[in-house]
């Protein structure tokens, strides 16, 4: 339950239709619904946008007089200045003729409003609509008569682009009245009639929870604001009272008005440490400008940033939704770079191979497979072919594939029967011929399974294999890879890091990496990534949506961590959730000259779909990697 205490501020409540200058001429401030005071420098014209079902969208001076309008009956605001344009900006509102979303770009320095689109939904009806901005694109949440709240990047920086994609959508609810944007906490705030206000989470690879900050039972909860400094501010036409929520703190504090005060909608303006509230008053149709002063600026906690790499492209989804995607392997294809595949494994389909721009090529239904890894250069019989092994939960075994040395497609061969309950991770090494397969389950137990290839000749065409190693972990393990020139076998515990074992030696396994605060269980992908001749390791943090990597040649030194993000010029969504990841250094073709790292999206969104594999140029993991030696070097 959160706690509403009353706040104790000075402040100064003035109806500007009595102590404002406001031309008599003026009746913008008399008929509009919705007012926002605009930060604002280096001008005089444009202090104020409003929003009137009679008069239309208003760009208006201090003095309240309309600079430019739009004429268009109109319900809604929400504006947001153009990324790195202060003298640009964004509103949002909705034309109550037609139920369309208008989204018009607002000139300060040069006073004039444009409409740059209009849209609506063929089956629905909007009931609420918020904007949000960041680094290099603003969006636009709405949420329907249906209860679906939907998210839309509608303007890109980078290319000065206006359009409507679809991020993200899910399910809020029905009576919903309005919604607003804290880009500081990442919040979605959605009122909720004769409920209270739900926060989400902006972020689109967040699961979707929603936390309820709860007011006195009864009420009609009708608006909410927030500020670019991350007040939020409720109002409800049934209490005489201003409602300021911290996002930080999670608590929620109160302001009285006047009690002849019906407020309905409220529109929120930070500038220093004063707060300026507009509220349209129910009762008397009545704009109320209300100062506050010494309102402290909220103590947003921002989580630790850490470095962003963008995917190039991405997989087609795989086939079911759910936990269906795992884990990839790159297939380089010596002769012709620029045609190496990645595959990857569909634990409730089989196996798939992916073009380097993701293009479903093949698949074959074997099973519930979940981890696949590949050796080069294995003589079966008369020919000379490349090897894939894939952990099999169908079959308890290692299935086994050979791959096409050409083409790079991959036939099935036979599975090696475990004697585990439910194998899990897999890798794969290879030491003077001799191919090993390292296979673990879900109650911690390890294997090393060694394949006979000599006997495909003699036994029916069918690879055989001896169990020859057996350890227990305390908990979890799965992903795992194998630096073969050092026969070095790294393996992770999923809740509590990485594990390293000498295969050529008898020594007991050394425990080389813990949860750190940049990183959070379960550890799940691994990769090797060569630089400079020097080994690195790439490892998944499922707990939090990164990626740690490790100095292994340099005793095991932790370098940071990074995230996958949106690509919003290719709508590519980043990353969430990854169960397991491949990397290479490998030169693939002229695109991709510093290799490729590809990863298991657990989230798949921009627009919804089922999981499927994110592609990342290696360059930029190389960049990273060099900028964070070059950090610690100095």
């Amino acid at each position: 339950m959160i706690n509403i205490s009353k706040n104790l501020l000075t402040f100064s409540l003035v109806s500007c239709l009595a102590s404002c200058s406001v031309s008599a001429e003026s009746s913008w401030f008399k008929q509009s619904q919705f007012l926002k005071k605009l930060n604002v420098k280096n001008t005089n014209s444009v202090q104020h946008i409003a929003v009137s079902e009679t008069l239309g969208l208003g760009l208006l001076d201090k003095q309240f007089n309309p600079v430019n309008t739009l004429n268009i009956n109109a319900e809604h605001l929400d504006y947001r200045s153009m990324p790195n344009q202060s003298d640009l900006g964004v509103v949002a509102t909705i034309d109550v003729n037609t139920g369309d979303i208008v989204l018009a770009e607002v000139n300060i320095k040069h006073p004039a409003i444009t409409v740059k689109q209009r849209f609506k939904q063929a089956q629905s009806a909007f009931d609420a609509i918020c904007l949000s901005s960041h680094d290099n694109n603003i969006d636009l949440f709405t949420v329907d008569v249906l209860g679906m709240a939907t998210h839309y990047s509608i303007y890109q920086a980078s290319t000065q682009q206006w359009q409507t994609k679809e991020v993200n959508r899910f399910a809020v609810g029905v009576n919903m009245k309005s919604c607003a944007v804290d880009e500081l906490s990442e919040s979605l705030y959605i009122t909720e009639e004769n409920i209270g206000v739900w926060r989400y989470s902006t972020n689109p690879e967040h699961e979707v929870v929603r936390q309820l900050i709860q007011l006195p039972d009864g009420l009609e909860i009708e608006y909410v604001d927030t500020s670019s400094a991350g007040d939020v501010v409720i109002v409800s036409p049934d209490v005489n009272a201003l409602w300021f929520f911290n996002a930080s703190s999670k608590q929620v504090t109160s302001v009285d008005l006047p009690k002849h005060l019906s407020p309905k909608t409220v529109q929120v303006t930070r500038q220093g440490q004063d707060l300026l509230v507009n509220v349209f008053d129910d009762n008397s149709e009545t704009l109320i400008t209300q100062s506050i002063t010494a309102q402290k600026r909220p103590d947003i906690k921002v989580n630790n940033k850490v470095t962003g790499l963008l995917p190039y492209g991405q997989t087609d989804p795989v086939n079911a939704y759910g936990d269906a995607a795992d884990d990839p392997a790159i297939w380089i294809n010596h002769t012709n770079p620029n045609k190496s595949l990645v595959y990857g494994t569909d634990k409730k389909h089989g196996l798939n191979v992916y073009t380097l721009d993701g293009k479903l090529l093949h698949e074959l239904a074997v099973g519930r497979v979940n981890n696949v890894d590949i050796r080069y250069n294995v003589k079966l019989g008369n020919k000379i072919v490349d090897l894939a092994a894939a952990s099999n939960r169908t079959t308890k075994s290692i299935s086994l594939f050979a791959i096409d040395k050409t083409t790079g497609e991959p036939t099935f061969l036979n599975d090696i029967t475990t004697d585990l309950a439910d194998p899990y991770g897999l890798c794969m090494s290879v030491k003077a011929q001799q191919i090993s397969v390292w296979i673990n389950d879900t109650d911690g137990l390890f294997q090393r399974y060694e394949l006979n290839l000599d006997a495909y000749t003699v036994s029916g065409q069918k690879v055989l294999a001896k169990k020859t190693m057996e350890w227990t972990v305390p908990s979890q393990p799965e992903g795992c890879v194998v630096d073969d020139e050092t026969q070095r076998l790294f393996y992770g515990e999923e809740a509590t890091g990485v594990w390293l074992k000498q295969i050529d030696s008898n020594k007991p396994d050394t425990f080389i990496a813990g949860i750190v605060p940049t990183l959070a269980a379960d550890i799940e992908g691994m990769g090797l990534y060569k630089l400079d001749g020097k080994n690195y390791l790439i490892v998944s943090s499922q707990g939090n949506n990164r990626y740690a990597v490790y100095a292994v040649d340099d005793k095991n030194q932790f370098l940071g961590a990074f995230d996958i993000v949106n690509n919003w010029q290719n709508m590519v969504d980043g990353v969430s959730e990854t169960d397991g990841l491949a990397v290479t250094n490998s030169a693939l073709g002229k695109q991709l000259p510093n290799g490729l790292l590809v990863v298991q999206d657990g989230r798949n969104v921009m627009p919804k779909a089922p999981q499927n594999f994110k592609l990342v140029d290696g360059t930029l993991l190389k960049d990273w990697i060099n900028q964070k030696l070059s950090t610690i070097n100095n």
